[in-house]
């Protein structure tokens, strides 16, 4: 039989207070400070190392204190749930401190969460690993069941999820929105289609080629949820603007290359040596080995515009031979090209009852890197020569750049030349991608003597250079073909480019990337020695002009 004292011992509820290891004002005052642009060092530990950095590390956010700020958010709510699960009479009021009471009130508040929210898309976490927990966050707010979804709240869900990938949580919440009538605003929608190109990240980074259109996931053809957010634009009367439109085309060039699209040139060797030249030299299998490019055969001639020109061509598992272009236009070439463009005339004539809108150059240029990224090339190049000067549209330096970065895919340099030069010809400026796109082309083509010259004339006569990683690359490919005088004689160049000086015909954007190029660490003299080393190859101090 159980005595008075027993019952009045179960009775007893150990309520939640500072020793717990429960500072629900502290965590208040890190969200604020964490959800800050510019926020200043929140500790002393930080304010000390921050002296060692340059000044301007203190207009950015520090990650590693918004990471702390979330998971003590995080663990205050799981230590609450918890105690309520232990017992699902109690209610928060019955297991906090009088004292710690109005705190954790302000603790579950909207306000609270929506700064965690901010907070947390300030931690620099991976896209996959941004879903896991906005949806961890959410979980645990929903079960506790004490914070209200208002409006500002709901709009920083769908930011996050947004950039997270979360693309059905966040039509869901434009659903909810709807349905509490909270206020419409263009933003929520970008958010919404952000989405799509955030799902879509791990089939950019690794897509598998080897699958069809049949086979991909479902992200590949976005227009079912592009449709289902133009309807709810529609249904909440916010207007289809051009900027949207191309935020929505974008959705199609989102998921990567298609084997159509790339070819592999080369496949890179470990051949072991006894000659032990630098001990820089990679090993494998505890022998030190050189690095050595072995070339592919080249790419089939019906993927390479310059080779399938004014021919009519045969393509495996097609019984008609057909001009290339002719293949590229037909449906079934590839279901998400042709959802692209027939999505692009619906937005013409009015799609989902928005007003019809005009494509511009960035429309224009969107489908361009879609058909490149689906290995229609002569489509792209259609859109480029034919369908634009219809439109009285200019192409700029976004639409030959997009159309040679794809023709490096398939190495097709004679079409590179041609467009560089119809670059040159109709004054359309060139830029440091435009370089890095032919000197990628000659590369993989193995013209590494082709492509040190090209750089060195564009800069000689337009005063460009490529990104530093494309210097980087000719002297790796160079390195790795044995082909070390090569790679020296670009050496030389980049020591043409250390000694360089501006003048008074130089602008600052020249100026600007001369600098950049000059101070880059990975361009510095050591490096270079240091990257020829690892080849098994010696660039001695006198091989440098004093």
């Amino acid at each position: 039989l159980m005595t008075q004292g027993d019952v009045l011992e179960q009775s007893f509820v150990n309520v939640v207070d500072v020793s717990d290891g429960f500072m629900p004002r502290q965590v208040i005052e890190d969200l604020k400070q964490a959800a800050e642009w510019n926020q200043q060092c929140p500790n002393e530990e930080t304010s000390e190392s921050s002296t060692n950095t340059t000044e301007s590390s203190t207009n950015k956010w520090d990650y590693e204190f918004c990471r702390k700020a979330v998971h003590e958010y995080e663990r205050h709510l799981t230590f609450l749930l918890r105690r309520l699960e232990e017992n699902s009479s109690l209610t928060i009021e019955d297991i906090v401190s009088p004292e710690l009471l109005e705190d954790t009130l302000d603790l579950l508040s909207a306000f609270s969460a929506e700064r965690a929210v901010m907070a947390l898309l300030k931690c620099k976490l991976h896209t996959s690993e941004l879903s896991k927990r906005v949806r961890e966050v959410e979980r645990l707010i929903g079960l506790l069941g004490r914070t209200p979804l208002t409006d500002p709240l709901s709009l920083r869900l769908v930011e996050a999820n947004g950039k997270a990938g979360n693309i059905g949580r966040v039509l869901a919440l434009l659903n909810l929105r709807s349905s509490r009538t909270y206020p419409a605003v263009e933003k929520e929608f970008m958010y919404a289609v952000q989405a799509i190109q955030s799902a879509g990240l791990y089939m950019r980074t690794s897509r598998n080629i080897l699958l069809g259109d049949d086979h991909q996931p479902d992200i590949d053809n976005p227009t079912r949820w592009l449709d289902a957010i133009l309807l709810q634009m529609h249904k909440r009367g916010i207007p289809l603007t051009t900027n949207m439109a191309n935020r929505m085309l974008n959705c199609y060039a989102s998921t990567g290359r298609t084997s159509k699209a790339v070819h592999f040139f080369y496949q890179l060797s470990k051949q072991p040596t006894e000659n032990v030249v630098t001990q820089e030299m990679p090993k494998f299998r505890q022998r030190q080995v050189r690095l050595r490019l072995k070339h592919c055969p080249p790419p089939n001639y019906y993927k390479v515009p310059s080779q399938s020109k004014d021919k009519l061509v045969a393509i495996p598992h097609e019984k008609d031979r057909k001009p290339k272009l002719d293949f590229e236009m037909d449906p079934h070439w590839s279901l998400p090209l042709t959802a692209a463009f027939s999505f692009a005339d619906s937005l013409t004539h009015g799609a989902c009852g928005h007003a019809p809108i005009a494509l511009d150059l960035t429309s224009w240029n969107t489908l361009i890197k879609a058909c490149c990224y689906r290995g229609a090339l002569w489509r792209a190049l259609q859109i480029l020569q034919v369908t634009l000067p219809q439109q009285g549209i200019e192409p700029d330096t976004v639409s030959y750049n997009t159309i040679l970065s794809g023709l490096a895919r398939v190495g097709d340099t004679v079409m590179q030349k041609e467009l560089f030069i119809t670059m040159n010809n109709t004054g359309v400026p060139i830029s440091k991608l435009t370089i890095e796109a032919i000197v990628d082309g000659m590369l993989n083509m193995g013209d590494i003597a082709g492509a040190t010259t090209f750089v060195q004339d564009v800069f000689n006569q337009h005063s460009k250079l490529p990104p530093y990683t494309t210097h980087l690359k000719i002297l790796e490919f160079a390195l790795a073909s044995d082909l070390p005088y090569e790679a020296k004689r670009h050496v030389y160049f980049l020591q043409q480019i250390w000694k360089w000086k501006p003048n008074e015909y130089h602008d600052e954007s020249v100026v600007r990337d001369m600098e950049l190029t000059q101070r880059n660490a990975k361009l510095s003299k050591a490096s270079i020695q240091k990257l020829f080393a690892f080849f098994g190859e010696r660039l001695d101090d006198d091989e440098f002009i004093d």
